[in-house]
């Protein structure tokens, strides 16, 4: 069974006893529909020791097609350690599932390229795919939680836990809090939603 096949299994166990407990809901508290950018410092760990730091900027926007189905879409750049700048395009499609008037379980799978390019050497350039599996809960109507895990596979498969805390200013503006903890690479950011 490879890297894949046992983060959906995982998923799959978690969300059941959960989709069994859920009560469908007819409103919707949250919105899929919003354009953010976050900055963010992230650590990745080469092994043996060695580790490069860096930090950067993520643009992304989602869009709902209807109450259950969105598209998302994001591209990310980052300068590490050594001149090395990366750069990542994710793109996908995602469904939630209200479990209560207040909480949202949803996935996504996306499709990811990234490019690495450190001058004078060539640069790496690979394609993979992730998977993200989250809750929401609108603690109140300021403030909204966000926890899940997600799968990636590219250059290397990787596994995260995030969580997230985001602050609703108004109806349509809201900034955050991230963090990431992954076997090769974590990160901390905030960011700024328009929600529409």
């Amino acid at each position: 069974m490879n890297g894949v096949s046992k983060t959906l299994l995982g998923m799959t166990v978690l969300a059941v006893p959960a989709l069994g407990l859920a009560q469908p809901s007819t409103t919707q508290p949250f919105s899929y529909s919003y354009v953010e950018l976050a900055y963010d410092e992230t650590d990745f760990d080469l092994g043996g020791g060695g580790e490069i730091d860096g930090d950067g900027l993520t643009l992304s926007a989602s869009w709902e097609i209807n109450d259950d189905w969105h598209v998302y879409g994001s591209y990310a750049t980052a300068d590490l350690d050594f001149g090395i700048d990366l750069d990542t395009l994710a793109i996908g499609g995602g469904y939630r599932y209200p479990l209560r008037d207040d909480v949202d379980l949803y996935g996504r799978v996306l499709y990811i390229s990234t490019d690495a390019d450190q001058p004078p050497g060539p640069g790496a350039d690979e394609d993979g795919l992730g998977l993200q599996v989250r809750l929401r809960y609108r603690v109140s109507d300021e403030f909204e939680v966000e926890g899940g895990i997600q799968h990636t596979d590219v250059f290397d498969s990787d596994t995260s836990l995030q969580a997230f805390a985001r602050y609703h200013f108004t109806r349509n503006f809201s900034a955050g809090l991230g963090l990431t903890f992954a076997g090769d690479t974590d990160s901390f950011g905030i960011n700024a939603r328009y929600s529409f």
